[in-house]
């Protein structure tokens, strides 16, 4: 017999079912073609088994190409092929589930009143993932019930604080402009474009905050891994942060008796000394004579691309070039590349031009 009603643990399981059957041998290059669409980028190249579990775009990828994205083979989702092998044990409605972005008010303990801000619908829901207190907006999969008043969630959740509502509200607005499709077909077909704008804004916002953290940024070229990280590890004043499958470290400085601050990001290419004092960070330097090499100037691929006169700009360079209405257009098209170019990297240390620096540069917002 059927299932009208699904409990969030009986939800939880048909999901993570879903996750694995969307990582079986015989999915491999439809997976890889639908993960390259969802990028949104002609440059991207990675394939989808190469990023991590705990990449934030691990689930957020699988949650589109799961529920709402037709293979080419089948023409179907992976949802409704699922649904078709187990019908007498799941509802027909998980074929109709879609993700959005919710307005969300606690009710009591873990049940809560939701509205849906592209759909502008309400309901309630039981919630009982854990999310930050201090978030206004939640970007939640649920599966409304026959009588709309009530839904129930599939997935992860992503939760934003108010410090990115401006930015979700206009990224929305822009797409109410450019599409006349109805909420829910926006929701189903168009969300993966939201959320990719609206991430793209965040990390714009990330790097503003960054660059005004890091007011000392000194980076290395690494010559022997090796050496350096147990020389970091051997150093007491050092703290393990964050590792990730030793491609990328953390490390955390704190001079007690001085009370100064720092800390070190150790990549296999390249280390990076953020916030040191003079004094230390010409000590660890020192450390690492034999170890590291020259200084890599951050934005020295940058700085040579805005000096470099272009046929794009009439033989003038770019920083020349923007001193002139008439090229303002053809350099907006220039640095979405750039910024397709950048996002594309195979890893964090790979060399190649700063968006964030040019704009800088070029005084673009």
């Amino acid at each position: 017999m059927r299932k009208n009603v699904l409990t969030n643990k009986e939800m939880d399981r048909i999901n993570y079912d879903l996750i694995g059957f969307s990582k079986s041998e015989f999915l491999k290059n439809e997976i890889n073609e639908a993960f390259f669409l969802w990028n949104q980028n002609e440059f991207f190249t990675k394939e989808f088994n190469e990023i991590s579990e705990k990449d934030p775009n691990y689930l957020k990828f699988l949650d589109w190409f799961i529920y709402d994205y037709n293979l080419i083979t089948t023409e179907k989702s992976l949802a409704s092929m699922y649904f078709e092998d187990n019908k007498e044990k799941i509802p027909s409605s998980i074929l109709n589930s879609y993700r959005s972005i919710f307005k969300y008010e606690r009710i009591n303990d873990k049940n809560y009143k939701i509205k849906d801000i592209i759909k502008n619908t309400e309901s309630s829901i039981l919630i009982e993932d854990s999310f930050p207190e201090e978030s206004i907006l939640l970007s939640m999969r649920i599966i409304e019930e026959k009588d709309e008043k009530s839904c129930i969630k599939i997935g992860h959740i992503v939760a934003y604080n108010k410090e990115y509502k401006e930015i979700i509200y206009d990224t929305l607005t822009k797409i109410f402009k450019k599409t006349k499709n109805t909420p829910y077909i926006i929701c189903k077909n168009y969300f993966y474009v939201i959320e990719k704008d609206i991430n793209k804004m965040i990390s714009q916002i990330h790097a503003k905050n960054n660059e005004a953290v890091n007011k000392e940024k000194i980076e290395h070229k690494v010559l022997d891994y090796v050496s350096v990280l147990n020389k970091i590890k051997e150093d007491k004043k050092l703290k393990l942060v964050f590792e990730e499958l030793n491609k990328h470290s953390l490390f955390n400085y704190y001079d007690e008796i001085k009370n100064e601050f720092g800390s070190i990001e150790l990549y296999k290419n390249k280390i990076i000394f953020n916030n040191f004092k003079e004094l230390v960070l010409n000590k660890y330097i020192a450390k690492f004579k034999n170890d590291i090499s020259e200084v890599i100037e951050n934005d020295e691929i940058s700085e040579v691309w805005l000096n470099t006169k272009l046929s794009l700009f009439d033989n003038k360079s770019p920083l020349e070039a923007s001193k002139y209405k008439k090229y303002k257009k053809k350099i907006e098209e220039v640095l979405k590349d750039i910024d397709l170019i950048h996002e594309s990297r195979l890893s964090e240390d790979e060399p190649g031009m700063d968006p964030n620096y040019i704009r800088k540069r070029l005084n673009i917002n």
